[in-house]
């Protein structure tokens, strides 16, 4: 049965709060180790929560604070000493003629291109944050994928264990067959075959399955899993959304605003380039000791930089280039992800095509053809081929069937991603 509440996110707003609790939480926290049953929404709201990958973000918000820090700061005052009339010839010879000056140098620096610096951090921060949401979104959407495999492998197992148990079955007729004198001992042999075939085909889901439940451990770095199952069902299958809809959801979508941002960040950049065209002055005073007399005098200095020959025009020209390529980027971008989305639309509407033609057509038949099978092989009308060519191809179409709602769901989950969704579709997963 669905379950509204049974959702593993409400939206972006939810990852929004979550990003912003994560800020203060612990940059490290220790792995969980959940057992029983896990669902989706345990899964994602423990990869959310101490998702190895995350925990970089708190350093890296540190760090764009030191920089911000940094940029507010004025250049350093400069202590300097200089020593004139001294080592030459004549009166100057020696240090009997020397005179000393204690100068302190500050540099005038506008305010203009200080806010200019402030600004590029301010904008780099925004950019943080926001690559910040887009990671936590794509650690939603992995662990909706890992989870949909676990869930995958699980029913396979189970269909292979269920294909064990038809080749057991027909070990044990054939035997009885070849007792009575009704068959000869190959069909013994090519029973023994079927069941080392499906045995290995078993033995096969469990070693992935062990894979993938490492896999989704690794999403809330645990390194042994503990959990006892996936808990879901693949079967009940949420409609398609539609692509006008999506569309619209895409264009507000965290990867289409980092254009946003990013736009933001290239014209601070060219702001404290063009302020970074002139130099600031530089005014120095000091006191010096005239040698000769005795006495003390104040000196002073003014430079004013000559912005002749370089205005930072490279710098200026690098940053209005770069400012006017994220419009590029962007439409490069809306086209290549709306081409995607309606691949993505397209497979969710064939997948759920094949699985209910599987499920409602496919399957039913071939239930039926095995037990007319089974029915004519114990009554001597159909041969053993018939009987496992009948089972096989059951078991083919429900392997097929789950491998078909297992993709609609992953789909799913990466239509959710493009357009910035938590996984709500997927609460369809949930028992």
């Amino acid at each position: 049965m669905l379950s509204s509440c049974c959702r593993p996110a409400a939206g972006l707003a939810l990852l929004l709060g979550l990003a912003m609790a994560a800020t203060a939480a612990s940059p490290a926290p220790e792995a969980p180790h959940p057992s029983g049953p896990l669902t989706l929404a345990d899964a994602t709201a423990l990869a959310i929560k101490a998702n190895p990958k995350l925990a970089r973000f708190v350093y890296d918000r540190a760090a764009a604070g030191g920089q911000r820090l940094q940029a507010g700061l004025g250049p350093r005052p400069e202590l300097g000493i200089e020593l004139e009339n001294f080592g030459g010839t004549g009166p100057y010879r020696g240090a009997d003629s020397i005179e000393a000056t204690l100068r302190l140098t500050i540099a005038w620096q506008r305010i203009a291109k200080r806010q200019a610096r402030i600004g590029v951090t301010d904008a780099r921060l925004a950019q943080l944050d926001h690559t910040e949401i887009m990671a936590r979104l794509d650690v939603v959407a992995e662990t909706t994928r890992r989870f949909l495999d676990v869930i995958e492998s699980q029913a396979q197992l189970a269909l292979a264990a269920r294909g064990v148990g038809y080749a057991e079955q027909t070990l044990a007729a054939a035997k009885r067959r070849v007792a009575i004198g009704a068959a000869s001992s190959l069909e013994v042999n090519r029973a023994r075959i079927a069941l080392e075939r499906v045995q290995l085909e078993h033995e096969h889901y469990e070693h992935l399955l062990a894979t993938q439940r490492r896999r989704l451990g690794a999403q809330w770095g645990e390194t042994v899993p503990q959990f006892e199952r996936a808990d879901g069902e693949l079967g009940q299958l949420p409609d398609a959304p539609d692509y006008t809809a999506l569309l619209e959801r895409l264009r507000r979508s965290p990867d289409y605003a980092r254009y946003d941002v990013e736009q933001r960040l290239r014209e601070a950049q060219l702001r404290l380039a063009r302020q970074e065209s002139n130099d600031d002055p530089r005014f120095s005073a000091g006191v010096r000791r005239l040698q000769g007399s005795g006495d003390y005098a104040l000196v002073a200095s003014l430079l004013l930089p000559l912005s002749i020959s370089n205005r930072n025009q490279g710098a200026i020209v690098e940053a209005e280039a770069l400012r006017d390529r994220v419009a590029v980027d962007r439409q490069a971008a809306a086209v290549e992800s709306e081409t995607v989305l309606y691949d993505f639309v397209q497979a969710l509407r064939h997948a759920r095509t094949m699985a209910e033609s599987l499920r409602s057509v496919l399957l039913p038949q071939a239930d039926e053809a095995l037990m007319l099978t089974r029915r004519g092989y114990a009554n001597g009308r159909y041969s053993q081929i018939d009987l496992l060519d009948a089972q096989q191809t059951r078991l083919d179409l429900e392997q097929e069937w789950l491998t078909n709602v297992a993709d609609y769901h992953r789909t799913l989950a990466a239509v959710d991603r493009m357009t910035a969704l938590a996984p709500d579709t997927n609460a369809s997963l949930q028992p």
